[in-house]
């Protein structure tokens, strides 16, 4: 179910002037307070809201990532409109400070109706993508930038598995098409652009329905090398954001 929109219009209302009283100060019954907007779809720590199908949970997510998706939506990278008007006045700083917060709470394995599984040839080519890649286009697998787990790297790269279907194939998509874009060099652009028809569907069923555990934590950064040079993914300050 997704939130009525008028609901989110009051919520970000409310939310916005709190923003400027940001620090390191808050506790995390303020940090919850201020970021009342970002619970009716990704739950009070963002451990994912109960019914929200589509919306993604942000617990455990490493903080440069989730720092550098909020500053797209702010800096139209990023175009879901409700969070383009809440991230639209808010600085570096907050939106680092919101980061850490996020990144700091417990994972809580998702609970998000699962599609259908796959079957057949179907799962075998969502496998081979995911885990091994595709070598005669040049694809590097999912798990070679994500990780063996899926479960992602610190600072920048998030855990896939057990995220919603639609979410996946709607931001794939969105790389697909040019409305979604990352820090340059925009490495999932290149990835996406390698994908047959009908691979961004199989590849978001089969990650969605991968098991997630509390402790699938991302791994700490340089746990392995990366096929491709991807912006966003190198240091992150928790005062001022990331420096790709």
């Amino acid at each position: 179910m997704k939130t009525p929109i008028s609901l989110l219009i009051a919520l970000l209302f409310a939310c916005v002037p709190l923003a400027a009283a940001a620090s390191d100060s808050i506790d995390d019954a303020g940090m919850i307070q201020r970021l009342a907007a970002c619970a009716a779809c990704h739950g009070e720590r963002g451990e994912g809201a109960p019914g929200a199908e589509y919306y993604p949970h942000l617990a455990a997510k490493p903080a440069g990532y989730l720092f550098a998706q909020m500053q797209g939506f702010r800096d139209g990278r990023r175009h879901y409109p409700q969070m383009v008007y809440l991230m639209r006045n808010w600085d570096d700083a907050w939106l680092a400070r919101i980061a850490v917060f996020y990144a700091e709470q417990e994972l809580v394995p998702p609970t998000h109706a699962a599609s259908a599984p796959l079957q057949g040839q179907a799962l075998a080519r969502a496998r081979q993508l995911v885990h091994d890649g595709d070598p005669a286009s040049g694809q590097p697998a999912c798990a070679a930038c994500h990780g063996p787990t899926l479960a992602g790297m610190e600072p920048g790269i998030p855990a896939l598995a057990g995220l919603p279907t639609d979410y996946l194939i709607a931001q794939l998509g969105g790389w697909l098409t040019g409305a979604r874009h990352s820090l340059a060099p925009d490495c999932m652009a290149e990835v996406v652009g390698h994908l047959r028809d009908g691979d961004i569907r199989l590849v978001s069923t089969y990650l969605s329905g991968l098991p997630v555990a509390a402790e699938d934590r991302p791994a700490p950064a340089e746990s392995w090398p990366l096929p491709l040079a991807c912006g966003g993914t190198g240091h992150f300050d928790p005062q001022t954001g990331v420096t790709p």
